[in-house]
């Protein structure tokens, strides 16, 4: 773009959906919001990104995507006409939120032209391709920088860091928390998170998961807290009843995205499958071990220097990213045992500074 765009004065972002990708385009927002200091940045996404980025400072309004069914790109749009948005950065690739975009009236219209969608961008960021493949992976936190790089910020890649906003009555709740389960006198406290919204694909074992709580307690006399999401409660009732430590289960009282922000940032380590609390873990520079099963590790490959990745490299069907196994065995997460998990978590435990 040319410089006349820094002359946008009302720009609206829209949201990926992924609670991952969510605060992986944070440092996007803040580029923004430091470029265009004069202008009004509105965030257009799905009710549960709230909790998310609800107290950031980067964005003056939030807008929330609340429509369903084959005609939500056109409720929508129409919806945001009233805005009169002069700028639109499009962040998920697909075609109902640029078509949306484009019934609003937004004049310029930003996005990659992927899924058919070019004709309805007005400018259209370049990508790398593979052969036989529709991009190149790469790290989504550089991938949502290009549209700031493309509209003319300065040193981007000196703004990779992530930042994510903490409200105080999370605080205090993860306080009430940790007295009520009597983790304050635990040392370290390891966060753990067998679950995977995306998809079957993702999951560990509960028997694996209640090992791993098992050696941290009885190798590092660790306080272990196994989290989920609402539909996750009977998959942590599952693991509870096979822990023979005093493990603590959420699953009666699940804990909120924007809860569980607090509560990860209190963590000494948190190991989770490759899913949305290993990027929360990131931001507050908690360290982190992923179970990384379908997915490309190349989208996640930032801020690596408190992470440690398992993944299997001996599987030709890897990644596929599908949401459910075809194969007999989810090979790619059962190859991952427990000491391999255990190991690396301890080797993330002994850099944590005493006291």
């Amino acid at each position: 773009m040319t410089s006349e765009n820094d002359t946008c004065s009302n720009i609206v972002v829209r949201l990926p959906n992924w609670v991952g990708d969510v605060v992986m385009a944070m440092p996007l927002l803040c580029a923004i919001r430091g470029h265009f200091s004069g202008a009004r940045i509105t965030v257009v996404c799905r009710p549960y990104v709230r909790k998310i980025i609800e107290g950031a400072p980067c964005f003056d309004e939030i807008i929330e995507d609340t429509f369903k069914g084959p005609f939500r790109a056109l409720r929508l749009g129409f919806g945001l006409r009233k805005h009169g948005f002069d700028l639109a950065l499009i962040l998920p690739n697909s075609f109902q939120t640029a078509l949306a975009m484009k019934v609003a009236g937004v004049p310029k219209r930003v996005g990659y032209p992927l899924n058919a969608r070019g004709w309805l961008l007005t400018d259209s960021l370049p990508y790398e391709k593979e052969p036989g493949k529709r991009r190149k992976p790469e790290p989504m936190v550089d991938y949502y920088l290009r549209f700031a790089e493309y509209l003319g910020v300065a040193d981007v890649s000196e703004r990779r860091k992530i930042e994510l906003p903490v409200l105080e009555e999370s605080k205090k709740r993860a306080d009430k928390f940790w007295i009520k389960h009597g983790l304050e006198s635990h040392k370290p406290v390891v966060g753990l998170n067998p679950g995977a919204a995306y998809g079957s694909s993702k999951l560990w074992t509960s028997e694996n998961w209640a090992a791993v709580a098992d050696g941290l307690a009885e190798a590092h006399g660790a306080g272990c807290i196994f989290y989920g999401g609402p539909d996750e409660a009977d998959l942590l009732r599952e693991i509870a009843g096979l822990c023979k430590s005093d493990a603590v289960s959420t699953a009666d009282e699940i804990v909120s995205l924007d809860d569980l922000k607090a509560h990860v940032k209190r963590l000494d380590l948190l190991v989770t499958t490759d899913t949305g609390p290993r990027h929360y873990a990131v931001a507050f520079d908690v360290p982190v071990v992923v179970l990384m099963g379908p997915t490309d590790s190349r989208y996640t490959d930032a801020h690596l220097e408190k992470t440690i990745i398992l993944q299997p490299d001996d599987l030709d069907c890897r990644p596929c990213h599908k949401k459910r196994c075809p194969l007999p065995e989810n090979l790619c997460m059962t190859r991952t045992t427990p000491g391999q998990v255990l190991d690396a978590a301890a080797k993330l435990l002994e850099k944590l500074t005493p006291g």
